[in-house]
């Protein structure tokens, strides 16, 4: 199965999860209901910059669906969203490690969420964890935002 195919069937798995669960028609009898959230939940503040760098992933992992509403590629949103040198750095880091330089794996996603970490010197700090379809230890990438711009000037594996 081609990785396209597979980011295609796992995005359809998801957003169907997440359409039942949200309309009611996913109920499960009360004893088997969990504490646990669901697999779509992805946990946001209100703050400009977490709104950003989660509008960004979204539209990106969309993008590598080849299912973006406007029909963007790749490096569409990372123009639109990125700032140009960390999208210059983005480039090198894909011919270095040859996986996807957003993503950091070439496989598809099972869940995200977003984790607001503080604001420092006109940056916000967050760190997106992705969940792997694979159950492979969860990827964290620190994503750095200019505030007074809203424009996303870091990217990088986050530290242990």
């Amino acid at each position: 199965m081609s990785y396209r195919s597979r980011l295609h069937r796992a995005l359809i798995g998801t957003c169907t999860v997440a359409l039942l669960a949200g309309s009611g028609l996913l109920a499960a009898p009360a004893q088997a209901t969990s504490t646990q959230a669901p697999a779509t939940v992805r946990t946001l503040r209100e703050a400009p910059a977490e709104r950003e760098v989660a509008s960004f992933y979204s539209n990106y992992y969309d993008a590598v669906l080849e299912q973006q509403s406007e029909g963007k590629n790749t490096f569409d949103i990372r123009k639109e969203y990125l700032d140009p040198k960390l999208d210059e750095a983005l480039n090198v880091w894909a011919e270095e490690h040859k996986v996807d330089p957003v993503l950091r794996r070439g496989e598809p996603i099972k869940s995200w969420e977003l984790d607001y970490k503080g604001d420092a010197d006109g940056f916000s700090t967050l760190v997106l964890t992705e969940h792997w379809q694979d159950d492979a230890p969860d990827t964290k990438v620190l994503y750095t935002v200019n505030v007074s711009t809203n424009v996303i000037v870091g990217l990088t594996d986050a530290p242990a």
